[in-house]
């Protein structure tokens, strides 16, 4: 019998006892499942010992026992009667600084129950990690941290099981994928020694756990799986990214960003995989901008210019109420490109989108109060622009630290992949002409939308892919940017739309492009 998910079903007759044959309830189910799966030992958790006999008789004998493959160990998780047993339901979650992002999968057939996000209570204590680790060594600091992330997961399982109209119980297994410090803050692991040279984790794997362990709202020995990580600032999200892309198994360089809080690179094929992450990504998921949100409903993910003016499209088509990734990344090229905005950044205060706030500050106006749902100009504020700036510019020079280490260029690169919660869509040509991404063939850049799910769910509904993420992440070499010779200057050159070499991007000289919309979620 071949088992291709982290946890199946084995159907299983059992031999009733009798006077003569008085062996326990669970030697005769261990029996059975030795005979199917003699690769490995079988355990039994303590809630499937407490269904065990019921299930056994109800079901004349003939039962489903869902098992989990735990390190060495198929470890029986549930048992049902046969005739009362359902399909197994699996959870993935990317948990992000920003955002949590989690989905119920029918483990079999890997189709999608359902899919919810919200954002990260520890936002409560800082919007990026550097200030949570900060918040971490306060006395107190770590479990109350701990306490927030494990609040957000169970809000999204609970509601979740509500939408799908399923038991939390019927949950037979978790995936999470995050970053480093994301994964020591959920398992209350100190994460100080990140903060500080030489940023050592306390641990980048992690043994399979149970719900019980960390405090989550399923059935008590539901067994949770975190991807590993490879580095402190290069976590379980990333080797999820390289999962669900299969970049680490091309035969031609590819560059994976994740432009998360983080703002993590990979560049690497199956012969190498070099990675990097810098502070960058987090105004991009509309940390430290008034109206910066999610791509949820109402958030405004589209952007353009017509007859002068801002144009926009919100998630949803609902009145707006924020702006999301691809919606902050348009604005600036749009802007750009219709002169609202220079090179540096700064605010023409003579085109008919921008003007002065309350506070004397430029701004430009990308719906108007009377649009909005708070009756208030939604606006990117001159520190917003620059903000937005300095993230395009730290990922940008991160890409180019890693292609000269390999000695290759952009041109030498099959693929740049584009991971994010962006929304449905992503501009590419915007992208390109505010420097975020390089001047290359448009049909080289791809948009994949959220990889760190599509990792955690790729591995959740194969054991093979769970085995294969344990790989990516050992064999994945981490430079750091601040001592990589050349970093700083690559990062200044890039503090210009978009850049101060204007021979990197040659189609940044004509204004004949007409927009593209590139889409393809993972």
């Amino acid at each position: 019998m071949e088992f291709k998910a982290l946890v199946q079903q084995v159907l299983l007759t059992v031999e009733p006892p009798s006077l003569n044959d008085t062996a326990s309830d669970w030697l005769r189910v261990e029996r059975s499942l030795r005979a199917q799966l003699p690769d490995r030992p079988v355990a039994a958790t303590l809630t499937a010992l407490r269904d065990l006999g019921p299930a056994l008789r109800q079901g004349d004998w003939q039962i489903v026992a869902t098992v989990a493959e735990v390190g060495d160990v198929w470890r029986v998780v549930q048992i049902a009667p046969a005739r009362f047993a359902t399909y197994p339901i699996g959870l993935a979650v990317d948990l992000g600084t920003t955002t949590v992002v989690a989905e119920l999968v029918n483990v079999v057939s890997g189709e999608v129950l359902g899919t919810r996000l919200a954002y990260n209570a520890q936002r409560d204590f800082g919007v990026d990690v550097t200030a949570r680790m900060m918040h971490a060594e306060k006395p107190g600091g770590l479990l109350e941290l701990s306490e927030a992330i494990r609040r957000s997961l169970n809000d999204l399982i609970t509601s979740l099981c509500v939408e799908a109209n399923v038991d939390a119980d019927r949950i037979a297994a978790a995936v999470i994928a995050g970053n480093t410090i994301m994964g020591h803050l959920l398992l209350g692991l100190d994460p100080s020694s990140i903060r500080r040279e030489p940023y050592v984790p306390a641990a980048t794997t992690f043994p399979v756990m149970t719900s019980r362990e960390i405090e989550l709202n399923l059935s008590a020995d539901t067994p949770i799986y975190l991807l590993p990580a490879a580095s402190g600032y290069v976590g379980g999200d990333v080797t999820a990214g390289l999962l669900a892309t299969q970049l680490a198994d091309a035969e031609l360089p590819s560059i994976l960003i994740d432009i998360g809080t983080n703002g993590e690179t990979v560049l690497g094929c199956r012969e190498f995989l070099l990675a990097c992450s810098g502070s960058a990504g987090s105004a991009f998921e509309g940390c430290g901008l008034e109206w910066g949100m999610a791509a949820q409903a109402g958030a405004i993910d589209r952007v353009w210019v017509a007859d002068g003016r801002i144009a926009y499209r919100t998630v949803g088509n609902e009145a707006p109420r924020g702006i999301c990734g691809s919606g902050l990344i348009e604005t600036l090229g749009a802007c750009l490109q219709a002169g609202i905005i220079n090179r540096n950044g700064k605010v023409n205060l003579e085109a008919p989108s921008a003007r002065r706030n309350n506070d004397g500050h430029p701004v430009v106006v990308i719906a108007p109060a009377t649009e909005t749902t708070v009756g208030r100009d939604l606006a990117l504020r001159q520190g917003d622009i620059e903000n937005l700036i300095r993230d395009k510019a730290a990922l940008f020079a991160g890409s180019r630290i890693l292609l000269a280490n390999a000695a290759l260029t952009f041109e030498d690169v099959a693929e740049i992949l584009i991971a994010g919660n962006f929304g449905q869509s992503l501009d590419i040509d915007q992208a390109v002409r505010i420097g975020l991404l390089p001047d290359i063939p448009r049909e080289r850049i791809r948009f994949i939308g959220n990889s760190s799910l599509a990792g955690a769910r790729a591995a959740l509904v194969s054991r093979g892919q769970w085995q294969r993420a344990q790989s990516i992440a050992a064999s994945i070499t981490c430079l750091e940017l601040t001592a990589e010779p050349g970093y700083f200057e690559e990062y200044t050159a890039a503090l210009f739309l978009p850049h101060t070499d204007l021979s990197l991007f040659p189609s940044s000289q004509s204004h004949q492009e007409t927009g593209t919309i590139l889409q393809g979620v993972i």
